[in-house]
């Protein structure tokens, strides 16, 4: 008893990116498989979560943020929407 599971998911799950479609569905069926388990692990005593980081500046994830899009996007918050 009182054991815990953490899934690691991403960001990708919840907004996939184009680049990566394969990895983004992949981490997004593990949001699904999360709340999946929720209701047979809590009978159990274990509990259950997803943790979804963002981009992280890897090699495989260059395509991201190595483009002038991206840079953009770095200076240019909200993707040019209006807030408030």
């Amino acid at each position: 008893k009182n054991s815990s599971i953490v899934i690691v998911s991403s960001i990708a799950g919840y907004s996939p990116f184009e680049l990566i479609g394969a990895y983004s569905v992949s981490k997004t069926a593990l949001l699904g498989l999360t709340k999946a388990l929720v209701n047979p692990c809590t009978e159990k005593g274990i509990r259950i979560n997803a943790i979804a980081p963002g981009v992280i500046k890897t090699k495989f994830s260059q395509a991201l943020w190595n483009n002038d899009e991206a840079k953009t996007s770095e200076v240019i918050p909200f993707h040019g929407c209006a807030m408030g």
